[in-house]
């Protein structure tokens, strides 16, 4: 049963919210072994950098090492996954309770993430799009998505830091204000991740740093902020 004042409740006060079963499993398993083809095909990068993040774009520097689809990458080899983002979008927007639009930037609006065995990792950063959106095609006991969210209460003195870890479950979908906590992917040991990224923004607000592609696709170091 699906239990919309649960998500909207999560999504506002933990930050992020999880549907579960959204896509069948054995469509999950089709489409890894798709990407997976892809990739040994050759046909999208492979990102693989460390230190180069900067304040700029809201990251703290740590290492990204990971296959990416990015949009046209997406819409040419898997364009089931392009139909799914516009099409969640109304559930988007009713657990985020915001006028949500999808991305006006082609290379970022859906992308995936195929996280090796042995080491594939995202570095701790903020989501310069307000509403971020992951879709997990595999289902992991290692590697969760860690975040860092900001707490305050009046019965304390100073606010604090809460520390929480998501681990990826095949066909779920992950809601999360990725503006507002800092995340990271812990590092694959013996596991494969794949997720697949869905950017979306409030129709008010469709800010994206012009260094931030660069930075996370082609390992260029971004300005310094002045």
């Amino acid at each position: 049963m699906f239990d919309l004042r649960k998500h909207q409740y999560n999504y506002f006060y933990n930050l992020a919210t999880v549907v579960e079963d959204l896509i069948p499993a054995n469509i999950c398993d089709h489409l890894t072994t798709r990407i997976n083809g892809i990739i040994a095909d050759g046909l999208v990068d492979h990102v693989c950098h460390s230190s180069l993040g900067t304040d700029a774009v809201s990251d703290l520097g740590g290492a990204y090492n990971h296959h990416i689809f990015k949009g046209e990458d997406i819409r040419t080899h898997l364009p089931e996954l392009a139909a799914v983002y516009h099409a969640v979008l109304p559930l988007i927007s009713i657990i985020t309770c915001s006028d949500t639009v999808v991305s006006p930037y082609a290379v970022s609006d859906i992308n995936i993430k195929a996280y090796p065995a042995g080491g594939g990792t995202l570095g701790l950063h903020y989501d310069t799009n307000g509403i971020t959106v992951l879709l997990s095609l595999t289902e992991n006991t290692e590697a969760p998505l860690r975040m860092q969210i900001p707490r305050s209460h009046p019965s304390k003195k100073e606010p604090w830091i809460e520390h929480k870890n998501i681990y990826a479950k095949k066909g779920a979908l992950l809601v999360m204000q990725g503006r507002k906590t800092l995340h990271d992917s812990e590092p694959t040991i013996a596991e494969q991740k794949l997720s697949v990224i869905m950017n979306y923004y409030e129709r008010h607000d469709t800010y994206r740093h012009e260094d931030f592609d660069n930075f996370v696709y082609y390992g260029i170091k971004p300005a310094e902020l002045v």
